[in-house]
């Protein structure tokens, strides 16, 4: 009995600091553009069926959105098709082109991955997959003439560290502003650490935060094993310039 309430006790106060709170970092992310001069370029990498997309669409901003999933492509499509400040991608980002298998559960799964993740404990077994094409944000910048990123946001079930590897043209010049990111048990199966993602960013000099349940910035200012939390957290990494973002609302 003991162990189960302190069980509940730590639960509830690593939520607090927005440790398995991912869920409600998506607004407070967004918010912290409103600083920025219109109009913003926004990434939405792993878009699924929209949800994110339809929330930043409330910002003043040009949309690139990447699915590489078949079916929930369709449903992009059918969402926000046509839309002049959207551009719709069917296919991932990656550190190299190319072609990988994305598996899944069901067609147009949210939990849809490009590893074989072995999630059978949630009683969600991916059985099904799919072959789908890859490219990397730089070239993909490249052919779009695109210069600047103002937030990068990434929802690749684990995928996340080989996106921005994809993008190193893009971060040595400075070029991308902000990057959210969720990290969990996906990382698990991807094998990469928090410790992967804060030394990326500080060699980049950018500094690493993360979102807490009540939607502010805690600035991350050295590693530490402790960061290893595989329940799904908000993760937003900032320019060393931007300082209020990740200090004025750290908590």
């Amino acid at each position: 009995m003991i162990q189960r309430l302190l069980c509940k006790a730590v639960k509830l106060t690593q939520y607090v600091q927005g440790i398995g709170a991912a869920a409600r970092a998506d607004k407070a992310v967004l918010k912290n553009l409103k600083s920025r001069q219109p109009p913003l370029v926004i990434f939405d990498v792993g878009a699924n069926r929209g949800h994110y997309l339809q929330l930043a669409l409330k910002q003043p901003a040009d949309i690139h959105a990447f699915e590489p999933s078949t079916a929930a492509f369709a449903e992009l499509t059918k969402r926000f098709g046509g839309r002049r400040n959207v551009v719709l991608n069917n296919l991932a980002l990656g550190s190299e082109p190319g072609q990988r298998t994305l598996y899944y559960d069901v067609p147009g799964s949210e939990l849809s991955s490009l590893y074989p993740r072995k999630i059978e404990h949630h009683g969600h077994p991916l059985t099904q997959s799919e072959l789908v094409p890859v490219d990397t944000l730089d070239h993909y910048c490249d052919v779009h003439g695109i210069e600047h990123i103002d937030l990068l946001k990434l929802d690749v079930e684990g995928h996340e560290l080989a996106v921005l590897k994809g993008s190193s043209q893009m971060f040595g010049r400075a070029q991308i502003s902000m990057v959210s990111f969720e990290f969990g048990g996906c990382n698990v199966d991807s094998r990469t650490f928090v410790r992967d993602f804060f030394n990326f960013f500080a060699a980049r000099g950018m500094r690493l935060a993360r979102v807490t349940a009540f939607g502010r910035l805690h600035r991350i200012p050295k590693y530490e094993e402790g960061l290893e939390q595989f329940r799904t957290t908000c993760f937003v990494a900032t320019r060393r310039a931007q300082r209020a973002t990740a200090e004025e609302n750290s908590s």
